[in-house]
């Protein structure tokens, strides 16, 4: 029979409040933590431009000029929609691949596995003069993209501590940004090839972190009982004297999830809490995908010229993707301390009366009103999307998706919702032609910022406060009961001996 777990707690001296909340560790600021997040989110950079290489990259092959367009020729209709759509599905393929693959190599591991790709597919793009090797290179980024958004928040989720995990999940945003910046600032000025090149810089950056900044997962290596490993990367990432009893509270809590045996997909939908987790992740990257941020990150280019503006739409993209790394910033530090649920909201709300705007000059402009007087409108609609976008369902989705479940279900649980997101956002990619010529372009913006500012509905009533609660509190909050119990025992609904 196991030990009680609030006295195991009382011999690590955590405190257990009456109501048998769990006051964690609270540590100081650490400045190798930040170091090593900083250089896995590197990776980040290169994930971003695979959603909004197209937006620069069609024009220019579009192009007779063989100096910018290495096929040589300007490709066709269904080549431009191949080109668009094949990175979000090889993000697919990447998803489903690397979920097992980092069960068995662990986090770190994996996401170096799936740079070395990046790597060589970049290279093949800088030298591609064939279509159909263009088509490949967009396909394998595409899963390697597709590896780093399934990975990469567990990984910042595990390493991090509780009063700063949703400070270090922002980098996310932040690092994304960068990337979407690149894409719209240098991709237009440049060639593919040299382009390509460019990409190349964060990833190779990243492979040489790899040996010196970045640590494995302790609550992995405590999952697959190499304690002597967790400890050593502890103490790479803490500025503490509590690295033996964090250890003794990761292994504690992995004996209480069943010392981190892997669970079936039958076992998954038997637990009313992991069903609870995945439906509110699922939801979230719902939600983040009808904003429609993969359509306007596609086609961000054409919906600039289609406004008719007196500013060049490769200069607004440029301003977009600065204001877009200010606001990415902003937000990392307000995630801690005002909470996820409340950024949420605004965000929400931001994003909704930034698209209904769009919406409402294109139908003025479709109608044939004058509009003269509001030209400026697409590009604040624009900037203020990017602005609420990133204050909230820019980051806090995938955020979420590190912190719901626990680490013996968090590969699958997290593959399914990464996978979710990423078929979404192919669909509504693929589907945004269809609906602009039904809708016009002003009935697409308008429906979407409808559908957005439904949101704040299901994030009050459904969605969770993450904000400084260990996994175990937020496990607890997932539960259907009325009060929370100590710790999550067994995640399908064993209660703890008292």
């Amino acid at each position: 029979m196991r030990k009680s777990t609030t006295n195991i707690y009382l011999k690590l001296n955590l405190n257990i409040s009456r109501t048998g909340e769990i006051t964690t560790f609270k540590m100081p600021f650490n400045f190798a933590l930040y170091q090593a997040a900083f250089a896995v989110n590197l990776l980040s950079i290169n994930t971003a431009s695979v959603f909004s290489w197209a937006s620069p990259s069609i024009p220019l092959l579009s192009s007779n000029d063989k100096n910018i367009n290495p096929l040589g020729r300007p490709v066709t209709t269904f080549e431009e929609s191949c080109i668009a759509s094949l990175g979000s599905a090889g993000s697919v393929i990447g998803t489903l691949l690397s979920g097992y693959v980092a069960e068995k190599l662990g986090r770190k591991k994996t996401l170096f596995v799936f740079s070395i790709p990046t790597v060589i597919l970049l290279i093949l793009t800088a030298n591609a003069t064939n279509i159909y090797l263009l088509y490949l290179a967009r396909l394998i980024l595409g899963s390697s993209a597709g590896c780093v958004l399934n990975v990469l928040p567990s990984f910042i989720g595990e390493i991090s501590e509780d009063s700063n995990r949703g400070t270090l999940g922002g980098i996310f945003g932040i690092m994304s940004g960068i990337g979407h910046l690149l894409c719209f600032g240098i991709g237009p000025l440049v060639s593919i090839r040299t382009f390509a090149y460019i990409l190349l810089t964060p990833v190779s950056i990243f492979i040489c972190s790899y040996f010196f900044l970045i640590p494995e997962s302790p609550r992995y290596l405590v999952s697959k009982d190499d304690h002597e490993e967790a400890r050593k990367n502890l103490k790479r990432i803490r500025k503490s004297s509590n690295i033996e009893k964090e250890l003794q509270y990761l292994i504690l809590v992995e004996q209480n999830t069943k010392n981190g045996d892997k669970v079936s997909l039958k076992e998954l939908f038997n637990s009313p809490v992991v069903i609870r987790g995945l439906f509110i992740s699922c939801s979230m990257f719902l939600i983040q995908q009808i904003t429609g941020v993969g359509f306007i990150l596609a086609f961000l280019q054409q919906i600039l010229e289609a406004s008719g503006g007196v500013i060049p739409p490769a200069v607004a993209c440029v301003i977009i993707g600065f204001v877009q790394i200010i606001f990415s910033l902003f937000s990392t530090v307000l995630v801690d301390r005002v909470g996820r649920k409340i950024l949420l909201h605004i965000s929400s709300t931001g994003l909704s009366l930034s698209m209904l705007s769009i919406g409402i000059f294109f139908v003025l402009k479709d109608y044939n009103c004058n509009v003269d007087s509001i030209f400026w409108l697409p590009l604040a609609g624009l900037i203020g999307f990017y602005i609420f976008l990133n204050v909230g369902y820019g980051f806090i989705p995938w955020t979420l998706c590190g912190e719901l479940f626990t680490t013996n279900t968090k590969s699958l649980c997290v593959t399914i919702s990464t996978s979710f997101c990423l078929l979404l956002n192919s669909f509504v990619n693929a589907s945004f032609p269809l609906l602009r010529d039904t809708l016009g372009m002003g009935g697409v913006f308008i429906m979407f910022g409808t559908l957005t500012g439904l949101s704040c509905i299901f994030v009050a009533l459904v969605v969770p406060e993450t904000k400084g609660k260990s996994f175990e509190e937020i496990q607890n909050a997932l539960r259907p009961k009325p009060k929370s119990i100590v710790l999550v025992d067994y995640i399908f609904d064993e209660k703890i001996p008292r």
